[in-house]
């Protein structure tokens, strides 16, 4: 009789049925509003493949009649790989939303770019940790895997956090953003409490006990149930997976909806308190409908004046 999925092979089960759609819409967006990975829709594309790579290896690994090694370290690799590419892509789309009004200001796309690097070095100390701890075969091979994982889950923490002081920022100036590009950020805002959650997933379980193939943890605390390999299924399938699957669909529903190619981003406009009105032709269809309305009167909180 051959060998069934567990829980996990389960869950890895739906998210290959979920983001083999995912990386088709991920491409149309991408096509529709540009390749610039600073653009961030790519990104998009790159988190599905991770996820549909993964998952596929994580199940070719439990219906294997041996544990295969390659296997596993592909798939812990890529589970913790695949949050780097999210919280990048939400960088890019700040520097969409900036575009024609805080662009301008030589320190915000420094910022952008600089926190780019952030994202890039975190996901190669995550890679290097999770593959070091899935080989490890000795108690110091788990502790530098560990470090690694300890230092890529600090920098996605900050990285986080310097994602979220931006859109903010970017909040306190709402009126002087172009109209689809003031959809894109209240995207954002719809899915920075999802991303909050799957952060401090891999905070947890980066800190968590770790193990290796034949080599068991050696303790056991009260972060071992948010261990991403060994842990709860149900709070990996709760905290990881379906807000890492919430996160995609808010962006995916704000970039079908949006017409980013719309908003005057090479023209000089002149900026006024009325600059919502000059940009959507006095009309709901014109600008952007997703979430405008929350903020119609944003202008007597701000004041009346561009600085």
């Amino acid at each position: 009789m051959g060998k069934s999925l567990d829980q996990r092979g389960d869950i890895a089960a739906a998210q290959l049925a979920v983001y083999v759609p995912f990386l088709a819409i991920a491409a149309v967006l991408t096509l529709r509003h540009g390749f610039s990975r600073q653009a961030g829709w790519v990104l998009l594309v790159i988190v599905s493949l991770i996820r549909i790579v993964g998952s596929a290896t994580h199940i070719a690994s439990e219906l294997a009649k041996q544990t295969t090694e390659g296997l596993v370290i592909t798939y812990v690799v890529l589970d913790a790989a695949g949050l780097s590419p999210l919280l990048i892509a939400t960088l890019g789309f700040l520097g969409t939303v900036a575009q024609g009004s805080f662009d301008h200001r030589p320190l915000v796309p420094r910022a952008l770019r600089l926190l780019g690097l952030v994202g890039t070095a975190a996901i190669a100390l995550i890679a290097a940790g999770g593959a070091t701890v899935a080989t490890a075969s000795s108690p110091s091979d788990l502790t530098q895997g560990a470090t690694l994982r300890h230092a890529g889950a600090i920098l996605y923490a900050v990285l986080y956090a310097f994602i979220f002081a931006v859109h903010i920022y970017f909040y306190i100036g709402f009126e002087i953003i172009l109209p689809h590009r003031r959809t894109l950020l209240v995207g954002i805002s719809a899915a920075l409490p999802f991303l909050l959650v799957r952060v401090v997933f891999s905070v947890l379980s980066a800190y968590a006990p770790a193990a290796a193939i034949g080599f068991p943890a050696t303790k056991h605390t009260a972060l071992t149930k948010f261990s991403s390999e060994t842990g709860s299924w149900q709070i990996f399938l709760v905290m990881s997976v379906l807000m890492e699957i919430i996160v995609m669909i808010i962006y995916i529903t704000v970039g079908l909806t949006v017409r980013l190619k719309d908003d005057p981003v090479g023209e000089k406009v002149a900026y006024s308190p009325d600059v919502e009105m000059s940009h959507s032709g006095g009309g709901g269809g014109g600008g952007g409908g997703f979430g405008l309305g929350l903020f119609r009167g944003r202008r007597r909180l701000f004041g009346r004046s561009r600085r």
